[in-house]
C-alpha cells in the first residue's frame, strides 16, 4: 500500500514529538530514582545538667534572649545548658537542603506564634515574628489562619475545633511527644490521653511508628518542601528545601520529602506549608534558599527558645 508523503511527514513529526516527550518524562522523574546520599547527618546526642531547673517563661513576651556567645561563628550551631542545635546543608534529589536539629531541655521550649492574635488573619515575614518572641531557631508552620478548618492548638490554648477528615493533623502534647492524627476528628484527638500543646492542619504525615508513609491521592510535583519530626523525646529535627524556582535545584515530592525524614531518624515526620513560604530562621537570620532576603509574609512559626536567662 503507498503511503502519501502528507502521512510520512505526519507519522515523522508525531515519532519526534513522542520522544522529545518521553526525554521530558524521563527528566522529570528521574530525582524519584536518585538515592538519599549514605552520609546524611544525625542528630548527636547531648545531655543537659540534672542541677539545673529549666522553664521557659509563661509568656511568649517575656521568653529569655539567647546569649549570643553560644552561637557558633558560621551560625551553624547554639548551645547551653537547655538547648542544642545543629544545622546542615545538604544536598539530595538533586536539591539543595538545610536540616537542623533541635534537643530541648523543658518541652515548652517548643512553642508557636502568629503574626497575630486568632482570628486574624495577618502575616507578618518570619524574622519580625521570630525576633518578637525570641527565637532560637524558627520555621514557617501550618499558616492554619488561610483556611477555616482544623483542630487548632496553640501554646495550649484550644484556638478552633472544625474537624476535617480531609486533613492528617499533627499534635504535640505538653511533653513534647508528636502523634499523627488520621483523620483530624474529635474521636482521635480523644485517643491523646496527655494533654496538647500544638496542633497543626496541613500534612500529609510522611512518618508514623517509625515508617514511611504512602502518600496516596496526591498529584506528584517537585516543589519547595518544610517538614518537622520528632526523633527522640525532646529531639526534633527541622528540613526546609529549595524548589525548583531557584538555580541548579529540582525540588522535592512528597514521598521523597518523608523519605528523607525518615532517613534523618524522624519516629514521627509532618509536612507542613512549602513553597514560597519555606522559611527556616536561625539567630534572626533566613538560612533555607538561594535568596536569603526574600521572605514570605507568613501566618504563623514554629520555633525553639532557651530556658536559660541571658547574662549579658
Amino acid at each position: 500500500m503507498m503511503v502519501s508523503k502528507r502521512w510520512i511527514s505526519f507519522f515523522s513529526v508525531v515519532l519526534a514529538c513522542v520522544m522529545v516527550f518521553g526525554c521530558v518524562v524521563a527528566e522529570e522523574e528521574a530525582p524519584q530514582r536518585l538515592l538519599l546520599p549514605d552520609d546524611l547527618p544525625q542528630m548527636v546526642k547531648v545531655t543537659f545538667a540534672d542541677d539545673i531547673e529549666y522553664e521557659a517563661p509563661a509568656k511568649p513576651e517575656n521568653n529569655y534572649k539567647a546569649n549570643q556567645s553560644n552561637f557558633s561563628e558560621d551560625n551553624m550551631s547554639y548551645h547551653d545548658d537547655s538547648l542544642d542545635v545543629q544545622v546542615h546543608m545538604i544536598r539530595a534529589y538533586d536539591t539543595p537542603i538545610a536540616v537542623v536539629f533541635v534537643q530541648i531541655a523543658d518541652p515548652q521550649q517548643l512553642r508557636t506564634e502568629q503574626a497575630k492574635k486568632y482570628p486574624s488573619k495577618a502575616t507578618m515575614r518570619i524574622d519580625t515574628m521570630g525576633k518578637r518572641v525570641n527565637a532560637v531557631v524558627a520555621i514557617n508552620a501550618d499558616w492554619f489562619t488561610y483556611h477555616n478548618d482544623g483542630i487548632i492548638y496553640r501554646n495550649g490554648e484550644r484556638l478552633r475545633n472544625r474537624a476535617d477528615e480531609t486533613y492528617d493533623g499533627l499534635a504535640i502534647d505538653v511533653n513534647g511527644d508528636f502523634h499523627i492524627v488520621r483523620p483530624m476528628i474529635e474521636e482521635e484527638y480523644a485517643k491523646i490521653t496527655t494533654p496538647i500543646w500544638q496542633s497543626f492542619a496541613f500534612g500529609p504525615a510522611l512518618v508514623m511508628d517509625g515508617e514511611v508513609l504512602e502518600i496516596v491521592n496526591r498529584k506528584v510535583t517537585y516543589k519547595q518542601r518544610c517538614a518537622i519530626g520528632q526523633i527522640a523525646p525532646l529531639s526534633y529535627v527541622l528540613v526546609a528545601t529549595d524548589g525548583p524556582d531557584q538555580p541548579d535545584s529540582f525540588g522535592l515530592s512528597v514521598p521523597q520529602l518523608a523519605e528523607l525524614m525518615h532517613a534523618l531518624g524522624a519516629h514521627t515526620a509532618y509536612n507542613l506549608d512549602g513553597g514560597q513560604s519555606t522559611s527556616m530562621l536561625m539567630n534572626m537570620v533566613k538560612i533555607n534558599g538561594q535568596a536569603p532576603k526574600t521572605m514570605r509574609a507568613i501566618g504563623d512559626i514554629i520555633y525553639f527558645t532557651t530556658a536559660i536567662p541571658s547574662e549579658e
